[in-house]
């Protein structure tokens, strides 16, 4: 259930400052989850900061595993030089939105905050696009026979 004071909150700063339709964006980074504030858009900057945060992590993991962390040395092999080209291009946009809002959070400045949730909001879908298609890649690279587990507990042992 949607937490009306925080939408009836949103639809008086998107009258404000355009921001994107309340349903649309908390369907996405659900800010109705969000508790009573007197900073909203600081509070949904910090919701969108989870998602890239989780994201570019995902990423990062896959481009440069530890060798301790199995799930990233075993998909890591599924990729060729191509896609982790492609990958880390995806990984430099969600890195740049990250880095924005932490600058946008240290400004207080309620158009730039507004303006950056506006910015991420039009540019999330296609970013979604993006990671579908190598969240897929890395879901298949499960798909494969076991003799892989040899390999993949040689980089362990």
């Amino acid at each position: 259930m949607p937490n009306k004071e925080i939408e009836k909150q949103y639809i008086e700063l998107r009258k404000k400052h355009r921001l994107p339709d309340f349903k649309e964006i908390d369907f996405e980074f659900e800010i109705s989850d969000l508790e009573e504030t007197s900073f909203l858009l600081r509070a949904i900057i910090r919701k969108m900061e989870e998602k890239l945060d989780f994201y570019s992590t995902m990423l990062e993991e896959v481009l440069q595993p530890d060798t301790s962390n199995l799930y990233a040395m075993h998909e890591t092999r599924y990729l060729d030089d191509d896609e982790k080209k492609q990958m880390y291009g995806l990984y430099t946009k969600l890195m740049n939105f990250n880095r924005q809002s932490i600058e946008v959070s240290l400004g207080h400045n309620e158009k730039e905050e507004a303006d950056f949730i506006s910015s991420l909001f039009n540019d999330w879908k296609a970013l979604k696009q993006e990671l579908m298609v190598f969240v897929k890649k890395m879901r298949a690279s499960w798909k494969t026979e076991e003799a892989d587990i040899k390999e993949d507990l040689g980089y362990l042992g």
